[in-house]
């Protein structure tokens, strides 16, 4: 059984980021409307960021190594709530998340991403990984976390990790 939840409903949005209406995960989106997706980069204070390898069981991308957390935005949610969602589901992960943790918001043909950057002290064993999404996490210094982050979507992961370690260091 896959470990996605095609009985999630979602928010839909129009090009200006209105709600529109709701729908079934598990049915397509029409176009011209969105669903939102959130996605983190979780980085440690040795300036490593934390990667978690997908579930074998995963619809997209199984076993591939993914951002520190994400997925999409459920019915009646911010981007911030579900970003907090995500991250204590995932990786047991009760970090405060604000509107300025969001760095970039990115449309694409039927969804429109939501990029955040957390600094922690927590070490890897200090995570819960939820072992229905994820296999395992880890931190990788920047250059090794390049090399295990494949482009899996249409967002460039190698350029969000940059983006999200400067807006780290612009925050400082």
């Amino acid at each position: 059984m896959p470990a996605d939840q095609l009985h999630e409903t979602w928010d839909l949005y129009d090009r200006q980021l209105r709600r529109v209406g709701q729908q079934l995960r598990a049915d397509p989106v029409a176009p011209g409307r969105y669903h939102l997706v959130v996605n983190a980069f979780i980085f440690n204070h040795q300036n490593q960021v934390l990667l978690q390898q997908r579930a074998l069981d995963k619809l997209n991308f199984p076993g591939y190594w993914d951002t520190s957390s994400g997925g999409s935005v459920k019915a009646g949610e911010t981007i911030e709530t579900a970003m907090h969602r995500e991250m204590a589901e995932e990786l047991g992960f009760d970090h405060p998340v604000t509107a300025a943790d969001n760095y970039r918001v990115t449309p694409h043909s039927h969804w429109v991403s939501a990029w955040f950057a957390f600094q922690t002290t927590w070490t890897t064993s200090d995570f819960t990984v939820q072992t229905e999404e994820l296999q395992r996490v880890r931190f990788f210094d920047l250059p090794d976390a390049l090399t295990h982050l494949h482009q899996i979507g249409f967002d460039d992961y190698h350029v969000e990790l940059q983006a999200a370690w400067n807006h780290l260091q612009n925050r400082k």
